[in-house]
């Protein structure tokens, strides 16, 4: 009994110092390395608290003390991504319902590194993610929303009010805006002004380019009115 015992301890911490040694590697390269079956190995793995991978279909294990969990509980090592979470699923799941506000499917992707949309389907079909149609786009919301009515209300609220302001804004408005700065700023609207300024914080803006945006927009007629009134005012009368 004793000598089984030890030969299990000796086995255990021959598989903790190889998944030290690299982190991460695959079930199949830890199979190899130690010399064990496929089964022992991952009895030995379960004993010692081990993660899988939840990109690269699983194929990769970690012990749970190796990792360092971001605020999502999100870790990758050489582009493998584990999850405290378990799965894919199970990490998307948890994420969206330790939200405030809930989540898009692009800032989903955006966190686990991976494309998630045969996730998304599979979780919709099981009913175990809750979702928002807002525009054209769906925004998948915390299950605590789904039971605070008030709380929905002011996530789809807050959310429709950014859009309706993000859409209303137009070319026009920046163009109109960009001339009042330049003319309260008294920068020179010329061409060789704007090449400058261009070449200072890197704009790769052909000067035919510049020409064409003073002419288009009426620029230079502009400041040149302004700047003529200014300097009529200085003028001093006798």
């Amino acid at each position: 009994m004793g000598a089984a015992m030890s030969l299990k301890n000796d086995r255990l911490e021959k598989i903790k110092e190889l998944v030290f040694q690299k982190k991460v590697l695959s079930l199949q390269s830890l199979v190899g390395k130690s010399g064990y079956s496929e089964r022992s190995t991952q009895r030995y793995l379960k004993e010692l608290n081990y993660l899988t991978s939840y990109t690269h279909r699983g194929r990769f294990v970690t012990l749970s003390d190796i990792p360092t969990f971001n605020d999502f509980g999100i870790w990758s090592y050489q582009k493998i991504g584990f999850s405290k979470f378990g799965s894919s699923l199970d990490t998307i799941v948890a994420i969206v319902n330790q939200s405030e506000c809930g989540f898009s499917r692009e800032e989903l992707e955006s966190i686990l590194k991976i494309g998630i949309s045969k996730q998304i389907q599979i979780l919709v079909q099981r009913e175990s993610i809750h979702r928002v149609k807002l525009g054209g786009k769906y925004l998948y919301i915390p299950e605590s929303a789904m039971k605070n009515k008030k709380k929905k209300l002011k996530i789809v609220g807050d959310l429709q009010s950014e859009e309706h302001f993000e859409r209303s804004v137009q070319k026009t408005d920046l163009i109109a805006l960009l001339k009042a700065v330049l003319i309260e700023k008294s920068i020179g609207i010329d061409i060789k002004s704007l090449k400058r300024i261009a070449q200072k914080y890197y704009l790769k803006i052909p000067l035919k380019k510049i020409e064409q945006l003073l002419l288009k927009y009426d620029l230079l007629e502009k400041k040149s009115t302004h700047v003529s009134k200014r300097t009529t005012d200085k003028i001093p009368t006798r």
